[in-house]
Formats: C-alpha cells, sequence, structure tokens
C-alpha cells in the first residue's frame, strides 16, 4: 500500500488548516469581522458604470480671435511644438490649429507622475506663450478624462418664451450643481444674453459719429477706478468713482460728440437692446425646443445615488414653479447611467443567490442538511470579504469588477485548492497588460483574484473551523436530547466497502500501465495541437471588444458646401423625423449646427457633419432587438432624398471611433492632400467598409478681406481701425461688458449693423473718419474668395489627415486592415514625402495582441506547475 502524497505545499496547507483548528475563537472572530466588514464595504463602496481610468492626456487651448487657420499654425501650435518636444514620457503630440483658436493635446505613456508632469508643461508653456501674439488670450491646461461624462441629461422643453426657459434652466443647474456629489450640471441648446447696439447708418453719417467713436467713448467710460481715500485730522473717508455700467441708462446716455449745443448720445444713432447671441445651432428633445443640463459626477461618487439626488432636488424645484409654469415646461429625463449599474448590480445579487441555491440543493441532496448550510454560507462569505478587500485599494464597483464577481460566481461550485489556483494563473497575467485596454480591463482580474482568493481562505480556515464549532455543536445537542428520553447515541454506522467505479478503473489501468502515461499526454498534446489547428482555419476572426445589445446611437447629417443654419436644420429635421417614427426609440435629441451631447468612447463624427441626431432606446424588456431597431433606422435614414446620414452605435470599452483609420502625414502640403486622395479611392473600392469619410478640407468659400497698408496710411488709417467696421458687418463688434442686477455672468456689447444690411456689400459704401474727412472704405480694402481652410492638424510636427472607415456586420476590421497594409507595402501608392500608418484601435489591438499571447503561454506555464 502506498500513502498520500504529501509534499512542502500539502504540510504548509494542513499547517493553516491546524493552526486554524487551534484558534478556533479567533478565526470566528474573523468570521464575523469579514461577514460585517463586506457588508458594510458592498454598499458604502461607490458604484460606476464605466472604471475610473487616469488618462495620460493633457489638452491645452489658447484662443485668440480674429485669427485664421494658417496663422493659428505659424503663430501658435508652431511655438508650442517646439517648448513641449522635449517633455519627459511623452508618446504623442497632436496640433489643431483652427479659426479663432490653436490646441496641442499630449499624450504620455501610463504610469505618468501626473502633478511632475503638470508642472513641466506649464512651464514649457510659459516658454511658448512669450512668442504669441499680445492679442492670444490666456493659455488653459485640461486634464482628460473619460469618466466625467453624462450620468443622466435633463431636458426642458415647452412653448415658452425662451428667456423664461433659459432661467429655469439655470435655476435648476444651481439646485442640481449644489448637491456635493455632482461635478457639474452643463448647459447646451441655449444662447447667452448680450446687449445689441444696433447702428442706424444714416442717423450716424447725419450726426458725423463712426464706429470708431462708438467703440472709444465706451472703452473710456465704462471703468472700475479704485481713487483710494482722504484723511483729515479727525476722519478718513474712502473715494470711489464708480465709472462701470450698471443700466442699460448707462449705455445709452454716454456723450460721444458735441455738435453746437447739441450732445450726441449712442441712443440718438443706435438702437440698444437687451437680446441673445446669434444661434450657431438649434437643439429638439423629442421634437420640442429644448434646453439640457447634462450632469456629471464626481470621480469615486455612487452613480446611483447621485441620480437619486438629482431627480429628487429637480422634482423639489419643479414643485415650486407656478401651476401655469409647470403646465407649460415639460421636464424630462434621459440617458440615465445608472440604470445599467443597477441592471448590473441586480444580476449580481441574483447571480450569487443562484449559486448558492443550486450548490445547496445539490450538497443537500448528497451530503445532507449541515454541509449545505455550511457551502450556502461559503459563497457569500467569499464574495463578502472580496469587497472589504475591494474597499481597502479604494476601488469602486463598476462594469467590469462586476463582470468578474458574475463570473467567479459559477466558479463557486468547487471551491478546491487546485482548481482555484489555476483559475488564479489564467487571470493573473492580465494584472500586467499594458496601455488604455490594460487600463479597463485590469479590475477584471484584480476581482477575479479577490473573489477566488477569498474563497480559498473560506474553504481552508472557515468551513472547516464553522464545520468543527457545528458539529460538536450538534453532538451535543444529541446527547443532552438522548439524555432526557433516556436513550444511548447509536455509534456511526460502518463504512461501505469501496467499489471503484468505471472511471476509476480506466484512470487505474492508464497509471499502473508502465506505457499508460506516456500515452495519455501524447493523446493530449495531440488534442491541444489539432484544436489550435482547427481554430485557426475555421475561426470566424477576431474582434477588440465584443459586440453587446446597443441602447443608444448617433445620426450623423453631412453636407458639404456653405450652408445656411436655416438649410442645416430643415436637413437635420428630416432626419429627425425618420428616427422618431421608428418603434422602440425612447429619446431624440437633435442638434443642427454646433453643439451636442457629450458621447463616450471617442466616437468622433466625420469632419461634414452638419448636425446629429442623438438616440436612446426603449429599455430592453420594453422593445425588440436593438440591432434590429437600428437596423430599421438606418434603412429609414439612407432612403431620405437629399440627406446624407450615417449611423453610429454606442460602443463599450476604449475605443478610438472607427475602426479602421489610415494616418498620412507630410509636411509637403500637395503631397499630402494627393496621398489622401488616393487612399479615400482605395478605401471606396474594398469590400465591407461603411461610412469612409477623411479629413481633408471641405470644400467651401472664405471672403478675404485685403487691406492696402499704403494706401490706409495715407489717410491716417491702419488695420486696428478698419477691424472693428469688418465686425460690425458680421457677428460684432465687441464694445465692453457690463454685469446687469439679475444676471449671474458679464454680458457682452456689441455693436453692429440691422440684419438687413450685414451684406459683405455693405463694406463698399461704409466711411471711416480720418485727419482728411470721411473717406470710404472701399478706397484701401479690396475683398476675394478663396478655398476655405478652417482647420489644420499636426501630429509630433507634422501635418496630417485621417481617412477613416467603419465596417458591416459580415467583414472584420482587422482582417480589412491586413488587406490594406499589404496594399501599401506591394504598391507603395503614396509620394515619398508621405507617411502612412494605421491609427486608434489597430494600435491598441497590436498592443493587446503581443501581450496576450506571452501572458497566455505564461498562465499556461504556471497551471502546469500546479
Amino acid at each position: 500500500m502506498t500513502g498520500p502524497v504529501t509534499g512542502p505545499m500539502t504540510g504548509q496547507l494542513t499547517g493553516i488548516v491546524d493552526w486554524a483548528a487551534a484558534h478556533t475563537r479567533m478565526v470566528l472572530a474573523f468570521v464575523l469581522i469579514s461577514v460585517g466588514a463586506g457588508l458594510f464595504s458592498y454598499f458604502s463602496l461607490p458604484k460606476e458604470g464605466a472604471p475610473n481610468i487616469d488618462v495620460p492626456v493633457l489638452y491645452i487651448s489658447v484662443p485668440l480671435p480674429g485669427v485664421s487657420a494658417r496663422d493659428s499654425e505659424r503663430l501658435l501650435v508652431k511655438p508650442m511644438e517646439t517648448a513641449m518636444r522635449g517633455l519627459d514620457g511623452l508618446k504623442q503630440m497632436t496640433g489643431i490649429a483652427s479659426e479663432n483658436h490653436a490646441g496641442m493635446l499630449l499624450e504620455f505613456d501610463f504610469g505618468w507622475d501626473k502633478q511632475a508632469t503638470l508642472a513641466e508643461v506649464r512651464d514649457k508653456l510659459d516658454q511658448a506663450q512669450a512668442e504669441f501674439p499680445a492679442a492670444a488670450e490666456a493659455a488653459t491646461i485640461t486634464e482628460v478624462n473619460l469618466s466625467q461624462f453624462p450620468i443622466l441629461v435633463v431636458s426642458l422643453s415647452g412653448e415658452v418664451p425662451e428667456r423664461t426657459l433659459l432661467r429655469l434652466s439655470k435655476q435648476l443647474q444651481r439646485a442640481i450643481e449644489s448637491i456635493s456629489s455632482v461635478l457639474e450640471a452643463e448647459l447646451t441648446g441655449h444662447r447667452d444674453e448680450m446687449v445689441e447696439v444696433l447702428i442706424d447708418p444714416l442717423k450716424m453719417e447725419s450726426y458725423s459719429v463712426t464706429a470708431a467713436d462708438l467703440l472709444s467713448v465706451f472703452d473710456r467710460n465704462n471703468q472700475l477706478i479704485a481713487a483710494g481715500s482722504v484723511e483729515s485730522a479727525t476722519a478718513t473717508f474712502s473715494v470711489t468713482v464708480p465709472g462701470s455700467f450698471e443700466t442699460l441708462a448707462d449705455v445709452r446716455d454716454l456723450p460721444v460728440r458735441v455738435n453746437g449745443d447739441r450732445v450726441v448720445r449712442p441712443g440718438d444713432v443706435t438702437e440698444i437692446r437687451r437680446t441673445f447671441e446669434d444661434a450657431t445651432g438649434r437643439a429638439r428633445f423629442n421634437g420640442a425646443k429644448s434646453i439640457s443640463l447634462q450632469v456629471k459626477k464626481r470621480i469615486g461618487e455612487n452613480i446611483i445615488e447621485t441620480v437619486a439626488a438629482v431627480r429628487a432636488a429637480v422634482e423639489e424645484v419643479v414643485s415650486g414653479w407656478p401651476e401655469p409654469l409647470r403646465q407649460a415646461v415639460r421636464v424630462d429625463f434621459s440617458m440615465d447611467e445608472s440604470s445599467r449599474v443597477t441592471d448590473m448590480v441586480a444580476q449580481l445579487e441574483s447571480s450569487v443567490l443562484t449559486a448558492v441555491v443550486l450548490v445547496m440543493i445539490v450538497v443537500l441532496a448528497a451530503l445532507g442538511f449541515r454541509s449545505a448550510i455550511l457551502v450556502g454560507i461559503a459563497i457569500p462569505c467569499s464574495f463578502l470579504l472580496s469587497f472589504g478587500l475591494m474597499s481597502a485599494l479604494g476601488m469602486s464597483i463598476n462594469n467590469m469588477t462586476m463582470f468578474g464577481m458574475i463570473l467567479a460566481a459559477r466558479r463557486m461550485f468547487r471551491p478546491i485548492v487546485s482548481s482555484t489556483a489555476t483559475t488564479l494563473c489564467a487571470f493573473l497575467p492580465m494584472l500586467f497588460w499594458p496601455g488604455m485596454p490594460g487600463q479597463f480591463m485590469g479590475q477584471l482580474p484584480i476581482t477575479m483574484i479577490f473573489v477566488l482568493g477569498a474563497s480559498l481562505i473560506v474553504a481552508l480556515i472557515y468551513l472547516p473551523i464553522l464545520g468543527g464549532v457545528a458539529g460538536r455543536a450538534g453532538r451535543m445537542l444529541g446527547q443532552a436530547r438522548a439524555r432526557l428520553l433516556g436513550t444511548t447515541v447509536a455509534p456511526p454506522p460502518p463504512p461501505a466497502p469501496y467499489r471503484r467505479s468505471r472511471f476509476g478503473r480506466v484512470i487505474g489501468a492508464i497509471v499502473l500501465n508502465p506505457a499508460g502515461p506516456f500515452l495519455a499526454l501524447g493523446l493530449a498534446a495531440a488534442l491541444i495541437a489539432g484544436t489550435f489547428a482547427y481554430y485557426g482555419g475555421h475561426n470566424n476572426g477576431v474582434e477588440f471588444f465584443v459586440k453587446t445589445e446597443p441602447e443608444r446611437a448617433i445620426v450623423y447629417v453631412r453636407a458639404r458646401g456653405n450652408l445656411s443654419l436655416a438649410e442645416r436644420d430643415r436637413m437635420v429635421r428630416a432626419t429627425e423625423a425618420a428616427v422618431m417614427s421608428v418603434p422602440g426609440v425612447a429619446a431624440v435629441f437633435a442638434f443642427s449646427g454646433g453643439g451636442g451631447l457629450a458621447n463616450k468612447g471617442g466616437q468622433e463624427g466625420p469632419p461634414d457633419a452638419v448636425g446629429q441626431v442623438q438616440i436612446e432606446l426603449a429599455p430592453w424588456n420594453r422593445r425588440g432587438s436593438g440591432d434590429e431597431i437600428l437596423n430599421e433606422i438606418e434603412r429609414r435614414i439612407t432612403s431620405i432624398p437629399g440627406v446624407l446620414a450615417e449611423i453610429k452605435r454606442e460602443t463599450d470599452g476604449p475605443q478610438h471611433g472607427k475602426p479602421i483609420q489610415l494616418e498620412v502625414t507630410s509636411n509637403n502640403w500637395a503631397d499630402l492632400i494627393r496621398a489622401a486622395g488616393i487612399a479615400r479611392a482605395r478605401f471606396e473600392q474594398t469590400p465591407g467598409l461603411i461610412n469612409i469619410d477623411d479629413t481633408r478640407p471641405l470644400p467651401g468659400i472664405d471672403w478675404r478681406i485685403e487691406v492696402d497698408r499704403a494706401a490706409a496710411g495715407r489717410f491716417g488709417a491702419d488695420v486696428a481701425t478698419i477691424g472693428p467696421l469688418v465686425q460690425a458687418v458680421t457677428r460684432g463688434a465687441i464694445l465692453d461688458t457690463y454685469r446687469p442686477a439679475d444676471a449671474d455672468e458679464e454680458l457682452d456689447i456689441r455693436v453692429r449693423f440691422p440684419p438687413a444690411d450685414r451684406l459683405l456689400s455693405t463694406l463698399d459704401n461704409l466711411k471711416i473718419t480720418t485727419a482728411r474727412g470721411q473717406v470710404p472704405l472701399s478706397n484701401f480694402i479690396t475683398r476675394r474668395p478663396a478655398p476655405k481652410l478652417a482647420e489644420i492638424g499636426r501630429r509630433d510636427g507634422q501635418r496630417y489627415f485621417l481617412i477613416r472607415a467603419g465596417v458591416d456586420e459580415a467583414t472584420s476590421d482587422i482582417a480589412r486592415i491586413g488587406e490594406l497594409e499589404r496594399w501599401i507595402a506591394e504598391e507603395n501608392p503614396f509620394p515619398a514625402s508621405v507617411a502612412a500608418r494605421f491609427t486608434g484601435d489597430r494600435e491598441e489591438q497590436e498592443e493587446s495582441q503581443v501581450f496576450l499571447m506571452f501572458a497566455f503561454a505564461g498562465a499556461l506555464g504556471l497551471m502546469f506547475v500546479i
């Protein structure tokens, strides 16, 4: 006979059990502490949707009103590139030169020292700002945080004046932002207020007043002067010179010019009124004009509790409105992220309860009541211990941790050492997953390790002690019952003779045969090799993140040319109506022109998008398949006459826009344009690619106002004098600002011509006052059309374009990228000055594939050792 197989590991494990048996009370105390701490942690841990990821990305914004894209590149972006190039840990630098603005996106390696990097970036930015034009506004540095997306959208709509709707929205905004767990409630779909000074050209000419005169008088009189104090022998008096505007009368009654005995004031030559800025976009919720508040929570706060607090705050504010206002204004909640988290929490709880009940039923039938109770205690105790460990590490309950919990719940049928250890080995290498996918998926292996490790502790330490205590208690109860009844406790029946099963006989024959183990290992190796070979030839491709049941989507409405806002809105309305007619759609946000709700997953719209329709589907239990609903929406929007629209499904995971993105870079503009055209044509010819777009400049016309500086100088004029006059024909020249008593923010005072005179031809008749009298602007300015260039992108010091595409349901993006890579390598289709590479998800996929290959090999090695 042979004795039991023992070794160092077995001795250590039995030593742990012996130690626990010798310290019964201590272990029982640990059990109670684990249960109490786990319950407290479960209810107090933050519950979120996506895990918090510290993204190593900073964004620098530099506003410069009036700058063109070319000048923004030359005067703002290039100085920042020169300064930032030497930053430690800098992975990629992307510059965005656009009209009125410049931006810089800095991406660093994961594991960065955020505070040190921020300090270094601020220092480099100070160096670059010394080279900026004097008119450039202060630059700002923003941390990019993927967790700060709206968790709830509150929409106000109704047939009430715009000012009333804005006032009510700001009232709700103040109430929501007073909640400690709310980061901000951002308004969308509204227009800011301003003071409009409408010029009457005939009156101004008759009074010999020019726009330059108005600019000068406003600048000199709207100032707050700190005059100090006057001190006498017995007292001290503060002296103030109140010069800032407080009412519209202060603006209207300023003296501009004196004609004889008459003082000419702004009110004599202009119409001054409080109004709203020109709309750059229009917003609607379910077809009604609306203003929306995008509620964002603070990092680490409980999403379920935050949404409940926001809903309660909104209900409290709305209940205080007058009854006619409550009837006229509708308040809707949509895009509620907490519903997903609530569903996952419920799924986690049901999975644990299901596992407990099923295991107890099986154990009860096989081993009896006492064993069933012990196993029923083991599963929730393991989870509660895991929650305590998660709380200690500052983790949250999110979709990754809950997925790990649910997965572990199905592994709890046999919480023994070998199965637990091999499962831990499978997930252990995932702790070292690099890049954005690793940050996103990192909490899954941690959760699995916690749960399975906790189950091992429960199985090795807690359950033997609880079983022993229960056994002693049971024997004591039996003896007490026997004494009361005057009977003796029957000895346990002798065990039945051992009979080897058929499977046992087969295993025994293999083990006892000298060639058996080698035969078994050979068959196992052949089976593994055959499995890999068959899968390699018959698999359905690779997906970076699996497709899930869609709940939201965005429809982009695309068009090109110099379209007015009314024309853009007409196209969006047609698309909006088609979407709303599809059953299963719960909420529709439509935005024409600028604006829109923040969306997740890096879902950038096409550059020629003139509007978007954001869709929220009804809850899954009140609708059919989400894919079928979105397919029906796609069928209807693609059949609208004169409208080009594409649909983008919301995806889970850290994805970067469309799955196929080819980046071409060069400092030769002509070669870069040509290369983008070649790549776009190839994309169009590739089967399976859909929704293709690129970031080349869109066709359009800009009007360039060119000043003959020499001719202007002969009349004593210059660009600074002419610029405000040109602005008066467009959005208006900002005279100054003032803060009325009923407003939270300062209002711009803009001077401009009436709508009928806001034409380029108005410039031909404008006059400017000079030393030689009033001179027409047409003497020294000309205007000519030029190709539109709204934005220039630069990556790592070179200009670049992206050619992007989605794939249909029958196509693998990885396979199509492979085909395009072979086309580039074999045909070399681009000019020599152009470099090309695939970016976006492709970079993360390649990095993850290499890592997972090593992780898989490492996991197999660890399992083999065990």
